[in-house]
């Protein structure tokens, strides 16, 4: 595992990229990563995502979510409660993307993508119901979709993408966002119809194979 200097470093760098490629106004979003089996490392409560230092970011206890050097992100019940639930995912992000936002206000899923990309390197992107934002509510919500997928849509509120690294999780963040962004425009012209349910699961079952997906994730949702 990377050191925790290089980590803190890292969080930085890609905040600053979500906020500079516009996946949210300056306080919005947060990321987290595993820095052992007893601490994590997260983004600060309030805090400028274009403008944050390494020495900024908050050592947390993963037991208690207690902050050891700082404040940690006001979303960090439901980073949490992702870890408890995923072992094998040791970093996450959630970004206020605009496209994925304005999808989920607009009532349209992508959890039966139009496009072959998403289906192949995520499966299914589904929507989570609305829960206020910085509450338990929104941890209790997430919980049972995080175990069979790495990325979903927080009604009206964000994007979250999980990963085994910190790059693989921002990768999915950038994938859903191009998807929303694809759906957005081919609904402004006419519509987005989802890739037909057996080439879907033909690109599915080809993703597995080929270790792209987890076996759990390859299974679209039909809302």
């Amino acid at each position: 595992m990377s050191s925790e200097s290089t980590l803190r470093a890292a969080i930085c760098e890609a905040a600053a990229h979500l906020y500079r490629e516009g996946h949210g106004a300056p306080g919005d979003g947060n990321l987290s990563v595993r820095l052992s089996e007893r601490f994590l490392l997260t983004t600060p409560t309030m805090s400028h995502k274009g403008r944050l230092q390494p020495v900024q970011i908050v050592k947390v206890c993963a037991e208690t979510g207690a902050g050891i050097d700082g404040n940690p992100s006001s979303e960090l019940k439901m980073h949490l409660a992702i870890y408890r639930t995923r072992p094998d995912v040791n970093a996450i992000v959630h970004a206020h993307s605009p496209y994925a936002v304005a999808l989920t206000v607009a009532g349209h899923s992508l959890a039966r993508p139009a496009v072959a990309e998403a289906i192949q390197l995520l499966g299914s992107v589904p929507t989570v119901p609305y829960a206020s934002p910085t509450t338990a509510d929104v941890a209790e919500a997430v919980t049972p979709i995080a175990k069979d997928h790495d990325a979903f849509i927080l009604e009206r509120h964000g994007t979250v993408a999980l990963g085994s690294e910190l790059e693989q999780a921002m990768s999915r963040i950038e994938i859903v966002e191009h998807t929303a962004k694809i759906t957005a425009i081919a609904l402004s012209v006419g519509g987005a119809p989802p890739i037909p349910e057996a080439e879907a699961e033909r690109l599915r079952a080809m993703s597995v194979a080929a270790g792209l997906l987890r076996p759990r994730a390859a299974t679209l949702d039909s809302d």
